[in-house]
């Protein structure tokens, strides 16, 4: 379109005239004055009236010979005579072969529906064109009708153009109908189209506020203008004219066949006589030895040597479209003068395709062009520089050199000519160059120097075709495709292009979406959200909003203008549409995140912080294992624990609250207001676990939930199966995290499904928010191995059952930090909330070795208390089993073996803390129970709870044996290292006890009859350390009692401590070196662990040490010396004693 627009240029000769057709009618009586009256070069009336254009043409006589007119022998008695006096350059047309009217009617004035159809082959010659020009002109015609109404939208929001430019409808389609093929033009209509180029545009960054009375207004005026542009593309059809109806095949056969004579006898050869003349007379002696002399003396004697060229170069008065302003004359070189007929003759040699010879031409007077300064001629040469080298069938040298021409070309033209057409011409034309040649890569920096602030229609139409290079290129330019298609999508808004610049951001999200660019794709989201307003998509202008509104990397200022506009668009969608904003759900709305991972449902005596699913899930499962091999659960209640276990549900009785915790966080930088926030819930009567697949998308277009207000309630709401809580009001400071709680109570049996969250956002947007957890990847067969396949979450499916126990717990007197070894007495209180007895109580901690639960009666007895005596034998099943799972005593009950706890009632138990190993600990206690009646639902419940304790060192404990240097058998020599690693406290050494089978323990180093010696060398002050002696020994029936001066009788509570050690001690042996035998015992032959209790004076602090794992005698019983040390930095555990 831009070449077909040009006319004659001054300073190229490719739309000068060359030929001339002189066409007379074969039935004229006077051919020769006929010809005379049509042309004669010596009238510059009949030859186009330049100086720049030369007149001496070739001339072309065309005899018409209409057979329904005159005859063929007249015509060709015309013909002849014509061509004895005229020459070669004569052709006689036949047409209209067909028989038609009388000769004397007119053509013009016979109806469509008389006259005879022509020939397809025929008509279609005409109508192809002529209804794709049609097409063009009713599609300019409405949108100029759009401008129109945007124009009137514009003046009423206040942001009207300043300059306006009208448009015309040109009636070229049918120029030979009557007014029957006019169109009326629209009153007033030159004063109120702008031109698309004009017209302004809001920029997309800026952060303006909407006036609503002033945007309804402007929407009605679009939909107004779209009807009528409808209107006019519907009522306006193409005229019936039946175009060649008197023409045959034949008759287009002789056209075709007169111009291609034409072309190859006539216009050919009289343009290489032309060249071979210019090129004998003026190209030559530019090339010879004169030529470049003169050359040379023009160039380095400038004042004189431009005399001889000023002479060829005129002023002319100058008018036209592609004027610069303010210019009225142009520079020129006449056509006699030298500079103009090498032009002519480059462009002749170009023509005929000669693009070397042209080249050569070219490049020769482009040098006289720079000499003068005639930069437009400068700049036409370097443009066909470039398109010679583009065009010759051979490859390229150098690139930067045509690109160099061409870059040279344009900004002559841009800037000393002021000519954006003739520059947007040579860019295409080089843009056309480079697809044929498949350079991809350079174009676009060919499209790109056309982008400047002139022209904005201009620059998103080459911005939005070097994007489209970047993809054609070898390797796609993904990226930059983007990038230019965002730039061309904005300089389609300033030009007012909505429908483009929509396009073109669509195109450029497909490259952004889902990458880590998230400011680049809000910013596209952005401004498809403002288009599409602009367009009446307003459904789609919400989502693009929705869409912005969820990035966080915007500044405060531009989430509050954005958060603003998307209300007020919102608003206007709800309006339009016809629901109201607070019932009716806005789906796939972000705001504010919520963390479906994180939702979780607790019973109100749960703990906040004991939600770490996976060690949890461990342990309730190791428990269950354990009380099903104990039989505290039995019989059918087996394979309901079971199914129970494995869905993971949290089980509520009728009447008791849950909660639903709900983590959000506000990602922007504004505060959001919450209101009306209830959850969504749906119950069913099955107790079973809900196996139907969740639809997110569905379900996000839930409305607000109705319910009942609870009179002298807390937020409460009454619905059919459930209460909830919902909360009026709620907000969300900026980059806020924050957890809300809301309360649902059961009121009838079944199950209750969490589904989601209901809001209202700043008091105008209903939200639900779906809430789907997905469970555990699935890893059990090779499809689930090959692909992601997730196990359904049964977490937000609550179970209701009738009334139940309920446990809560309360640990008091726990210290924050204890020493190694230290045992510190607490108390456990065990409550019964709920309406059913409790029974069954059963623990599982996860740290076995520091923790002992007592009976009730052992509340107030010591740990440690003094008495004199020797040795003392437990009885031990030498088995191993697990000491993490416990039972605690409930009040004793006739008929119930383990005791009732019955509701609302009560009871207290002991439970010892014992400082195992040094550091930070995380304390888990797992309890179970049941109820006193059995319950069809389930088998038991789990109670959650985790206290932490930090354990500080104490006393750092070596130990080595030895063979003993005397003679008799059996005996070792043990030494003892005890280190002090405190600063300040000092640290009494109390006993030392052996828990054997088959040794005892003889003190050597400590005088045992002497309080001063027992004294001197059992106390271990700060930073410290003491050493003791003693002789290990075969035990021995009726051995001589030795009294000791301070004996400590080992409680039950000492005595499960050491238990526990032993077996963890023993389990990490056996893992480490595994045994032959089926079930390892506990303690193998010769087995000894040793047991060190300490206090620290005046401080009421005590505790003890273990050393395990020390054997003296292999499997068979006989005694294998190990003279291996043993060291002991907190403890580990032991049985009973003989104390030394």
């Amino acid at each position: 379109m831009v070449l077909s627009l040009r006319g004659p240029s001054e300073h190229e000769t490719f739309d000068h005239p060359v030929a001339v057709f002189i066409v007379i009618s074969a039935s004229d009586p006077d051919p020769m004055t006929t010809i005379t009256q049509l042309y004669n070069p010596n009238i510059p009336s009949f030859t186009v009236d330049k100086p720049f254009i030369d007149p001496n043409v070739l001339r072309y006589y065309v005899i018409l010979h209409d057979r329904q007119r005159a005859t063929d022998e007249q015509a060709q008695a015309t013909f002849e005579k014509l061509r004895r006096t005229l020459g070669l350059h004569c052709q006689l047309l036949r047409i209209n072969s067909r028989p038609g009217p009388p000769p004397n009617t007119d053509l013009l004035d016979l109806d469509a529906s008389e006259s005879p159809a022509a020939d397809p082959g025929v008509s279609d010659v005409w109508n192809d064109t002529l209804s794709e020009a049609y097409a063009v002109e009713n599609r300019l015609q409405a949108y100029t009708a759009d401008l129109i109404a945007q124009q009137a939208s514009a003046d009423v929001s206040g942001s009207g153009s300043s300059s306006n430019l009208g448009h015309t409808r040109s009636s070229s389609v049918a120029s030979n109908q009557s007014s029957a093929s006019s169109f009326p033009s629209t009153p007033n209509q030159s004063s109120m189209v702008p031109t698309p180029l004009e017209m302004s545009n809001a920029s997309l960054d800026s952060s303006s506020y909407f006036d609503p009375q002033q945007q309804q207004q402007a929407a009605q005026q679009r939909q107004i203008s779209t009807a009528a542009s409808h209107t006019i593309i519907d009522d306006q059809t193409m005229p019936t004219v039946n175009y060649g109806s008197r023409m045959t095949l034949e008759d287009v056969d002789r056209i075709k066949t007169m111009v291609r004579e034409f072309a190859i006898q006539s216009l050919i050869p009289f343009m290489e006589r032309n060249i071979q003349n210019w090129n004998e007379q003026v190209a030559s002696a530019r090339r010879g030895l004169t030529g470049r002399l003169f050359g040379a003396g023009r160039r380095f004697f400038g004042s004189s040597s431009r005399s001889s060229s000023t002479h060829s170069m005129q002023l002319i008065p100058t008018t036209g479209l592609n004027v610069p302003a303010g210019v009225n004359q142009i520079t020129i070189y006449p056509h006699s003068a030298p500079e103009a007929q090498m032009r002519k003759l480059a462009d002749y040699a170009f023509m005929i395709r000669d693009y070397k010879f042209a080249q050569a031409i070219y490049d020769t007077v482009r040098r006289d062009y720079a000499t003068d300064k005639a930069y437009k001629y400068h700049a036409g040469s370097l443009e066909m520089i470039g398109i010679c080298t583009l065009m010759m069938n051979q490859s390229l040298r150098n690139k930067a050199d045509v690109d160099r021409n061409f870059e040279l070309a344009v900004q002559l033209y841009l800037g000393r000519c002021r000519s954006p057409y003739q520059a947007t011409r040579t860019t295409l034309i080089y843009y056309e160059l480079l697809k044929a040649h498949r350079m991809w890569k350079d174009v676009p920096t060919a499209l790109v120097r056309m982008t400047g602030e002139d022209s904005d229609l201009r620059s998103a139409l080459f911005l939005e075709q070097a994007a489209h290079c970047f993809l054609r290129a070898p390797r796609a330019m993904v990226r930059k495709y983007g990038f230019h298609a965002v730039m061309a999508a904005h300089r389609y808004a300033k030009a007012n292009q909505r429908q483009h610049a929509f396009r073109c951001y669509q195109m450029a999200l497909h490259v952004f979406q889902d990458q880590v660019w998230s400011v680049a794709q809000s910013h596209i989201q952005f401004a498809l959200g403002r288009q599409s307003f602009h367009l009446g998509r307003m459904e789609e202008a919400v989502t693009f909003f929705c869409n912005v509104l969820a990035d966080s990397k915007q500044t405060a200022q531009q989430q509050a203008a954005h958060v603003r506009e998307f209300l007020f668009i919102y608003r206007q969608y709800a309006s339009q549409t016809g629901f109201d904003p607070r019932v009716e759900s806005l789906p796939r709305f972000a705001l504010p995140s919520i963390d479906a991972k994180s939702v979780r449902v607790s019973i109100s005596n749960a703990q906040s912080h004991t939600h770490s699913q996976e060690e949890w899930a461990t342990m309730e499962r190791e428990l269950l294992e354990e009380n099903i091999a104990t039989g505290y659960i039995y019989g059918s209640k087996k394979a309901l624990a079971l199914q129970q276990q494995d869905d993971n549900r949290v089980v509520c009785a009728i009447g008791e609250p849950a909660t639903v915790h709900i983590d959000l966080y506000n990602p922007l930088q504004v505060p959001l207001q919450l209101e009306d926030i209830i959850l969504g819930c749906e119950h069913r009567d099955s107790m079973k676990p809900s196996k139907d697949k969740r639809d997110a998308e569905a379900e996000a277009y839930e409305s607000m939930i109705t319910g009942t207000p609870i009179e002298d309630s807390n937020n409460m709401w009454s619905f059919d199966h459930f209460e909830l809580e919902k909360l009026n009001e709620y907000t969300l400071e900026p980059l806020e995290h924050k957890t809300i709680n809301l309360a649902i109570i059961p009121k009838k049996e079944g199950s209750i499904l969490v589904k989601g969250l209901h809001y209202t956002l700043n008091g105008t947007v209903h939200i639900f928010r779906p809430i789907i957890k997905q469970g555990k990847r699935l890893n059990k067969t090779a499809e689930q191995m090959r692909s992601v396949i997730y196990a359904q979450d049964h977490s937000l499916d609550m179970l209701v059952t009738s009334p139940m126990p309920l446990l809560d717990l309360t640990f008091h007197g726990v210290p924050e930090t204890i020493l190694s070894g230290e045992v510190v007495q607490t108390v456990l209180e065990v409550n019964n909330k709920g309406n059913k007895g409790m029974t069954a109580l059963r623990l599982k901690t996860s740290h076995a070795t520091f923790v002992c639960i007592g009976n009730p009666e052992d509340m107030d007895k010591p740990i440690y208390a003094d008495t004199n005596g020797d040795n003392e034998v437990y009885a031990l099943e030498n088995r191993l089993h697990d000491p993490s799972v416990v039972s605690i005593p409930l009040p004793a009950t006739e008929g119930m073996p383990g005791g009732v706890l019955s509701p609302g009632k009560t009871t207290l138990v002991p439970l010892w803390i014992r400082g195992d190993r040094i550091g930070k600990h995380h304390l888990k206690f797992l309890f179970s129970y049941q109820s006193e009646e059995d319950n069809a639902a389930i088998a038991d419940r789990t109670l959650r709870y985790s206290l932490n304790v930090q354990v500080l060192p104490s006393l750092k404990i070596n130990a080595f044996t030895r063979p003993s240097a005397a003679a008799k058998r059996n005996e070792y020599i043990l030494g003892i290292e005890v280190e002090n690693l405190q600063t300040a406290a000092g640290f009494q050494l109390e006993q030392l006890a052996t828990t054997s089978a088959m040794w005892k323990l003889v003190p050597l180093s400590i005088a045992m009859d002497s309080p001063e010696d027992v004294a001197a060398k059992t106390a271990v002050p700060p930073r410290q350390t003491a050493f003791a002696y003693y002789k290990v020994c075969k035990a021995v029936e009726g051995m001589p009692e030795t009294e000791s001066p301070l004996d400590l009788q080992v409680s039950k509570v000492i005595f499960t401590f050491a238990l526990s050690s032993r077996i963890q001690w023993r389990q990490g042996s056996l893992q480490a070196h595994p045994s032959d035998i089926e079930n390892p015992p506990l303690y193998l032959p010769g087995d000894m662990d040793l047991t060190l209790y300490w206090a620290v004076p005046n401080m009421s602090r005590r505790g003890h040490h273990y050393i395990i794992g020390i054997n003296l005698a292999d499997m068979k019983g006989d005694i294998s010396p190990r003279a291996r040390p043993h060291s002991m930095l907190s403890s580990t555990p032991v049985v009973e004693p003989s104390r030394v």
